[in-house]
C-alpha cells in the first residue's frame, strides 16, 4: 500500500513538471530564443547584439517599429520626438545623421532633420519643419530646406520668405524641363483684342505715349518689375496683346498700301494711253 501511495506521488510531481516545462503560448506569439536577449515584454525585443523591435519580436533592421493599423481619420504615431518647452527659445527636436568622427572637431560633418516647435518670441520666427546640413568647414549648420507653420511657406536655400501671398521661395533659380502656368481668369488672356468693338489705340497716340512714359501701355515699368518682381502668367497675356495689337496695325497697313497701289495705278493709267 506504502509503495502505491509513493508511486503515485511521483507519477504527480513528474507530469507536473512537465506541464510546468510545455506552458502553453496564450499570447499566440513566435518565442525568441537570442542569446543574451533582453525583452521589453510583450511584442518588444531588445537584444544585447543583432536587430531591435518595438512591436515586434522579429525586426528586420536594426530598429523597427511596428504598429497595428490605428483609426483613418487620425494619425497612427510610430515614433514621438519632443523637448521641455522653452518659453523664449527655439526648442527643436532633431535627428541628426552624423560620420560619426569624434576625434577632430574639423572632420565633423552631419545632416539634421528637425522641427522647431516653439517659435523664438525675441525674433518672431513661425514653428519650422527643416533639413540642415554641416560639413567640415563650416561654422554652423546651413538650412537647405524648410517648411514653416505661417501660411505652410517652402524655403529651399537662404532667401527671404517674409512675403504674402506666395508659398515657395527658391534662391539661385530652378532647373526644370516644364513649367505649367495656370490662367485662372479668361480676361488675362486677350482674345477680345479681335473683337469688333476692340478699341486700337491709332500709332499716333501709341507714339505719343512712349514719349511720354517711356514703355508701352499696360506693360510694367523696370522700376515696378525690380520691386514686385514678374508675374509670368499675366506677362504672357500682356505680350500676346500686344502682338495681337500689332497684327492688326499690320493689316491695317497693308489694306491702306493695297488701296494706294489701286489710286496709283488709276492715276498712271491716263498718262500711258497718250503715248
Amino acid at each position: 500500500m506504502k509503495k502505491t501511495l509513493l508511486s503515485a506521488m511521483a507519477c504527480c510531481l513528474i507530469i507536473q513538471y512537465g506541464i510546468a516545462q510545455v506552458a502553453p503560448n496564450t499570447s499566440n506569439r513566435p518565442r525568441t530564443s537570442t542569446p543574451g536577449s533582453v525583452s521589453g515584454g510583450g511584442d518588444n525585443v531588445f537584444p544585447s547584439f543583432g536587430f531591435a523591435g518595438i512591436g515586434i519580436q522579429t525586426p528586420g533592421a536594426p530598429l523597427e517599429i511596428k504598429r497595428g493599423a490605428g483609426n483613418v481619420r487620425n494619425k497612427n504615431i510610430l515614433l514621438k520626438l519632443s523637448n521641455q518647452w522653452a518659453e523664449n527659445g527655439q526648442n527643436e527636436p532633431s535627428i541628426m545623421f552624423s560620420n560619426g568622427n569624434i576625434t577632430d572637431p574639423k572632420n565633423v560633418s552631419y545632416w539634421t532633420i528637425g522641427a522647431r516647435v516653439s517659435g523664438d518670441n525675441t525674433l518672431k520666427t513661425p514653428q519650422t519643419f527643416k533639413i540642415s546640413y554641416k560639413s567640415p568647414s563650416d561654422a554652423v549648420e546651413k538650412e537647405f530646406f524648410s517648411v514653416d507653420s505661417y501660411e505652410g511657406r517652402v524655403k529651399i536655400g537662404d532667401v527671404q520668405t517674409q512675403y504674402d501671398g506666395y508659398k515657395l521661395f527658391v534662391e539661385q533659380g530652378i532647373l526644370t524641363e516644364k513649367v505649367k502656368v495656370a490662367v485662372k481668369d479668361s480676361k488675362d488672356w486677350y482674345d477680345n483684342v479681335f473683337d469688333y468693338d476692340y478699341k486700337l489705340m491709332s500709332l499716333k497716340k501709341l507714339e505719343q505715349f512712349i514719349q511720354d512714359n517711356k514703355h508701352l501701355p499696360d506693360m510694367p515699368t523696370t522700376s515696378e518689375v525690380m520691386n514686385d518682381g514678374l508675374d509670368l502668367g499675366k506677362m504672357n497675356g500682356l505680350l500676346l496683346k500686344k502682338v495681337e495689337e500689332l497684327t492688326l496695325h499690320l493689316i491695317n497697313q497693308q489694306k491702306e498700301i493695297e488701296e494706294l497701289k489701286t489710286q496709283v495705278k488709276k492715276l498712271a493709267a491716263p498718262s500711258s494711253s497718250k503715248h
